[in-house]
């Protein structure tokens, strides 16, 4: 198996700007946003597709993603709407080859903006990188009103 960098945040050999980790999951924003405040939610098992993750763990990880939409909510970001979406393996459009949940805020009127980027997304155009220090006091704000699932 080649190096998958969403292995590298769990095992905590890269960096992320984490909203939250625990035993199942780990949530944090993107490096290449959508919309701001784009964050991701991972289970710590490697799988590919969702199918190859127990229930239990499926669960939770749709559990922590409603958790995190209402802490980015509460964080003050501009959240009227979010939209979530999963790519189910690489031939859905997955560009790392581990599950993940994307979790984008949204504003009122930010659709044609968020259509361009979302585009570029699934062409492979990345952009260049949020700077991690904004990423980071994002991830402080949200990780403030998170709140883990029951």
């Amino acid at each position: 198996m080649s190096r998958c960098i969403f292995c590298d945040i769990v095992s905590g050999g890269a960096e992320a700007s984490l909203i939250h980790e625990d035993a199942y999951c780990s949530a944090f924003l993107d490096l290449y946003p959508i919309t701001p405040g784009h964050a991701l939610v991972i289970p710590r098992r490697h799988a590919v597709h969702l199918h190859e993750l127990p229930q239990a763990e499926r669960d939770h990880l749709f559990a922590v993603g409603y958790q995190v939409l209402e802490a980015q909510r509460s964080a003050g970001i501009g959240w009227a709407g979010a939209n979530l979406f999963l790519n189910d393996g690489p031939a859905s459009g997955q560009h790392v080859p581990h599950v993940h949940l994307h979790l984008l805020p949204r504003r009122q009127g930010d659709g044609r903006r968020t259509l361009i980027r979302f585009l570029a997304r699934v062409a492979s155009l990345f952009g260049r990188p949020c700077p991690r220090s904004e990423l980071d006091e994002l991830a402080r704000r949200v990780r403030s009103g998170f709140s883990p699932p029951d």
